[in-house]
């Protein structure tokens, strides 16, 4: 019986003429050399053509898509209507070089209120344990490429040296390990004109090829018991390890925690069997007996009791259940010290600050643990003991933010199961999960956040930057429009909520040039005025908008039909460099924003030939990542940077290609890859990122395929691209399923030679029934269903089967008829 996309287009079965099969190239007799976009693959046959051997009878061409075959064509500039530039924006300074710069303060949760001029707060207090985070931005400036599948070009191994770290990091990236190794060629720096003599030379994968445990430290730490904790002839306090087991605070030792999977090991401390939350006040007089009452100034009450080897033990009392309890020490010893007696040496801490930054606590959360210290010292007086307080998983957290993600993320975690209404743990943890790029668990922690406070400014954009990351279009212009719409909102976040809606505009399936370059106008003149506000995360986060908004101006720009786009493209650019460079003298420098300008930079030349070179901006790019990567230690952090990074490599293949520009097309196809596969890791990739990750993977096979005719290595790249493509709704939203068809019937051919047969025969099927529905949808034209058939009509002679040959066969014939495809 046939099949749909059988009935489709022929509707009966129908049998074919050899002389129509030889007439439109279906049919080759004898041995045929296939010819690639100019590149004979001659001398010996090519495994795409299936030769006849002596005494066997003669077997059919089976051929690739047009446009896989034209590898490395240069595209022509798009020309359209004359660009106006916005009046309102005056000329900034020269643009600088390097930038070193902190992330987008824009991300932030508010932490609180700021003073009048603005009601949006846009940091987190303390503002410096946030704005280091590497690429700490939601929106990408990664759209307009002239087309999805991407073209891979230019030397960029060069650029580092460093062949052993490249040679480590292909091992578990793909078939051919020697395709990063550099060759012992001159050096890219020599040979580009651009380039500076005091430019340092990258290294790409070093960071990434290290452990990505944390070196733990080796330091001796201090005695296991404090000699100030020792009987003297004035006391009679002693050691806490000669105190009876009853007097002892029970603490059940933790295991150390892993980078990976970290896990909490809760576990509430008790003293002589009260426990903070759970104990009545009948159960402690009955255990400890009558106790002398007290009262504080802050109107907690309780009872006090005289305990050696303590000064003095009190415990707070609150509807009579015990809240907690304060151990003074007879003497004062280290923390270090303190800890280790007590087996909590292992656990990490955090420490409690007063209004003038002096630490006068450290808290260990899991136990519910907190020494009171000395000011400004390390010498403990009293150990507390409380129920476990999220704030205080929170506090740590926030410490941990740049040198573990992991724990970060797993203390915010808790934090909410204890108190699933605690704001700051949702904006938090959503803040991470969108760097880690975790878009499914951030979109349930953007509902459960913006339940908490439906009408909050903040929450609403993130919430709406997530949806756009999710290529749920509609719900993310609902949220940010949401935001636009709201009463007396102030500047700062109109020019978040425009620049958010450009960010819309560009990335939807039929992209609106026009308005994102309205909204992103819109944006920048709301922040210029708070460009010299006295209020610094305000100044910053308003320098911080209109540098993004550039770019985003930049970008579309590039990706429409203007003209004079050479004229145009370069002042924004340089615009938006001089905003970095502003930001930097202000902030005092960090390198993530230098690395988000390459990534700006890099898109633009990937959308126009108008752009700039890219070569220019992968030096800075390899160079700003291995100076991020020297300084970042948490293994989640650099898999963050491995992925910024080699999106926008994949920007500067693509501009390469519409350049021209095909050398070195596969090593710098799998470096890239390697950039992303690392960082790939730990993220949750989203359609569009399947899509386009794929999409790399399959022009590096198609490169094995076509170019070496190692259809072996061709599969084994291929079999990394399929599960990112099975189940992908982005090519049916983007209009792209033909092309994905025809992907898999290329596909197909490799398998076949290898003998993966019924795998090629399925991926030509199914690649046969996304062409016939994209035909259906007028995405496709029907003549290239031609050479899926045709190739179906060649596996299936090979196989024995000449009805379904045969049917295939005039299928092709009557699909090659409909027109001559462009």
């Amino acid at each position: 019986m046939a099949t749909r996309f059988e009935r489709n287009v022929c509707g009966v079965h129908c049998k074919p003429t050899a002389t129509a099969l030889v007439s439109m190239g279906m049919l080759t007799l004898g041995l045929a050399p296939l010819v690639v976009s100019g590149v004979a693959v001659a001398a010996e046959p090519d495994p795409v053509v299936v030769a006849a051997e002596a005494g066997a009878p003669p077997r059919a061409l089976m051929r690739v898509p047009g446009w896989i075959e034209s590898l490395g064509a240069k595209r022509a500039a798009q020309g359209g209507k004359p660009l106006q530039l916005a009046t309102q924006f005056s000329e900034v300074t020269e643009a600088a070089g390097a930038s070193a710069l902190e992330s987008s303060t824009t991300d932030l949760p508010p932490a609180g209120d700021l003073p009048a001029g603005s009601s949006f707060p846009t940091t987190i207090e303390p503002p410096a344990r946030l704005q280091a985070s590497p690429g700490g931005r939601l929106l990408r400036s990664h759209q307009g490429q002239p087309q999805s599948f991407a073209t891979l070009t230019s030397g960029w191994t060069e650029i580092a040296e460093d062949e052993a770290a490249e040679a480590a990091a292909a091992e578990s990236l793909g078939p051919d390990s020697s395709v990063l190794q550099a060759e012992a060629t001159e050096a890219v720096a020599d040979a580009t004109p651009d380039a500076e003599e005091a430019t340092p030379q990258a290294d790409p994968l070093s960071f990434a090829d290290q452990a990505d445990a944390a070196v733990s430290d080796d330091a001796a730490v201090a005695d296991a018991v404090d000699s100030s904790l020792v009987d003297t002839d004035d006391s009679s306090v002693e050691p806490l390890d000669a105190v009876a087991a009853d007097d002892a605070i029970e603490l059940p030792p933790q295991p150390a925690l892993q980078d990976a999977a970290p896990t909490l090991a809760i576990d509430p401390a008790s003293f002589r069997g009260v426990l903070p939350g759970t104990t009545t006040r009948e159960e402690l007089l009955e255990s400890w007996g009558e106790g002398e009452a007290f009262a504080r100034d802050d109107g907690s009450e309780g009872l006090f009791w005289e305990m050696p080897p303590f000064q003095r033990v009190e415990v707070v009392l609150a509807d009579d259940i015990v809240s907690s309890i304060y151990i003074r020490l007879a003497k004062e010893s280290t923390v270090d010290a303190l800890a280790q007696q007590l087996e909590i040496d292992d656990l990490r801490t955090v420490s409690v600050l007063d209004a003038e930054g002096v630490a006068v606590g450290e808290v260990f959360p899991e136990r519910g643990v907190i020494f009171s210290l000395t000011p400004g010292t390390r010498s403990a007086t009293a150990v507390m003991l409380e129920p476990l307080d999220p704030e205080a998983f929170v506090l740590r957290a926030e410490g941990e933010l740049n040198s573990s993600v992991a724990n970060a993320v797993t203390d915010l975690q808790y934090a909410i199961e204890v108190d699933p209404e605690y704001q700051r743990a949702h904006r938090l943890l959503l803040v991470l999960l969108c760097d880690q790029g975790q878009w499914t668990q951030a979109a349930e922690v953007a509902a459960a956040t913006e339940a908490l406070a439906p009408d909050d400014s903040w929450t609403l954009l993130k919430h709406g930057g997530v949806m756009l990351a999710l290529g749920r279009f509609d719900e993310a212009m609902t949220k940010t429009q949401q935001v636009l719409e709201s009463p007396n909102v102030p500047p700062l976040v109109l020019a978040q909520a425009e620049r958010q809606m450009g960010r819309i505009e560009l990335e939807l399936p039929s992209p609106n040039y026009p308005k994102a370059v309205n909204h992103f106008a819109a944006s920048i003149k709301h922040a210029a005025p708070l460009s010299e506000n006295p209020t610094i995360p305000i100044r910053r986060a308003s320098i911080d908008i209109q540098f993004d908004s550039h770019l985003g101006t930049a970008l579309a720009i590039a990706s429409g039909t203007w003209q004079q786009k050479a004229r145009v493209l370069p002042k924004w650019i340089a615009r938006a460099e001089g905003l970095a460079q502003q930001l930097s003298e202000d902030e005092g420098g960090n390198p993530t924003l230098e690395l988000r300008l390459c990534q700006g930079a890099l898109a633009v030349s990937a959308a126009s030939v108008d752009g700039d070179s890219p070569m220019p901006w992968i030096k800075r790019l390899l160079t700003v990542r291995s100076a991020i990567g020297s300084d970042v230690t948490d293994p989640w952090r650099r898999r963050q940077i491995d992925w910024e990074v080699g999106e926008a490599l994949s920007d500067a293949l693509t501009a390469a290609q519409i350049r021209g520009d095909t050398t070195d097309m596969l090593d710098n196809a799998t470096l890239t890859a390697a950039y992303l596969e690392r960082g790939g890791q730990q993220r949750d990739l989203t359609p569009d990122e399947r899509r386009e990750f794929g999409d790399l993977l399959f022009r590096i096979g198609i490169l094995y395929s076509l170019q070496k005719g190692d259809h072996d290595t061709a599969v084994t790249w291929f079999d990394k691209v399929l599960p990112l493509w099975e189940r992908n709704d982005s090519f049916a939203y983007r209009g792209e399923l033909g092309r994905l068809g025809e992907a898999y019937v290329s596909m197909a051919i490799s398998y076949w030679q290898v003998d993966r047969r019924t795998e090629a025969v399925d991926l030509s099927s199914t690649g046969v029934d996304m062409m016939v529905t994209a035909v259906d949808a007028q995405q496709l034209e029907e003549q290239a269903l031609a050479v899926a058939y045709g190739n179906l009509s060649t596996m299936y002679a090979e196989q024995g089967d000449p009805e379904r040959s045969e049917m295939y066969a005039e299928m092709a014939s009557r699909a090659e008829a409909t027109g001559t495809r462009q």
